[in-house]
């Protein structure tokens, strides 16, 4: 495809080479980068990238210093989801900027809203959030899951799930709606860099979220394995875990800053 196969032929035969510059990328590595760059193809590029760079899952194409360097004439031309994704706090800010864009995500506006706006709604804040996050978008969908629970997101389909008990008129459902969707976008942004690329720009971040999610993080404890309810662990233990206590943080920091724009 594009001819990867023969390029990369030449490439394993000279893997050897000692002409690697400072930013650790050889000759070969630039000339074969160069060869893509020169078709424009955003798909040829970031193929060519991840093959360079060979890391599962693969990384940002842009967190290679030589390499971002390289990709300034064609970066617009790339899709926002294999770019290298703002640091948190310029997340929060961007996403609260977006958010009072909203029509309907003021408490004044919200509280006139059909249910089904209000879902419409939310549906609009995820999207902004995703777009800031270099994420792919969730849908938005609701169901009635009972008192206490206010939704929940499914890494297998990339939904998240709304508690319709809560899309009323009051103040603190509005609120819990609201911290809900920035909440379990969150964990769609976690789950993003540890499934399938790495674009926040933590290191440090993104392997405690895949110690969380994939691996043993309690350590004396070996049945408690991965990811771990509430009702497993018991509610002290879940909130404590990395994913949650991250997710937590973030969807706080956002409403803080919304209500430092009020």
């Amino acid at each position: 495809m594009y001819g990867i196969e023969d390029s990369s032929n030449n490439l394993e035969q000279t893997l050897n080479l000692s002409d690697s510059n400072s930013e650790g990328l050889s000759k070969v590595d630039h000339d074969y980068l160069d060869e893509a760059l020169e078709t424009r193809d955003p798909e040829i590029i970031v193929n060519r990238i991840d093959e360079i760079c060979d890391s599962f899952p693969p990384k940002a194409i842009d967190s290679n210093p030589e390499i971002r360097k390289k990709l300034s004439d064609v970066k617009e031309e790339i899709d926002k989801q294999f770019l290298e994704a703002p640091n948190d706090m310029e997340q929060v800010k961007e996403i609260s900027e977006g958010i009072c864009e909203i029509k309907g995500t003021k408490f004044e506006d919200w509280k006139k809203l059909t249910p089904q706006e209000r879902l419409d709604v939310l549906q609009k804040v995820e999207i902004i959030a995703a777009d800031v996050a270099h994420r792919p978008a969730c849908k938005i969908q609701g169901e009635s899951l009972g008192e206490g629970r206010f939704g929940f997101y499914n890494p297998k389909d990339n939904t998240i799930t709304v508690n319709t008990d809560y899309l009323s008129s009051d103040f603190e459902s509005y609120k819990e709606s609201m911290d809900t969707i920035i909440h379990e976008g969150r964990h769609a942004y976690q789950h993003y860099n540890v499934d399938v690329r790495q674009v926040h720009p933590s290191e440090g971040d993104c392997q405690n979220w895949r110690e969380n999610l994939n691996d043993n993080m309690w350590g004396l404890f070996p049945e408690n394995y991965g990811y771990q309810s509430a009702e497993e662990v018991g509610p002290l233990r879940y909130w404590m875990q990395p994913v949650e206590a991250d997710a937590r943080a973030f969807a706080a920091d956002v409403f803080n800053q919304l209500n430092q724009m009020a």
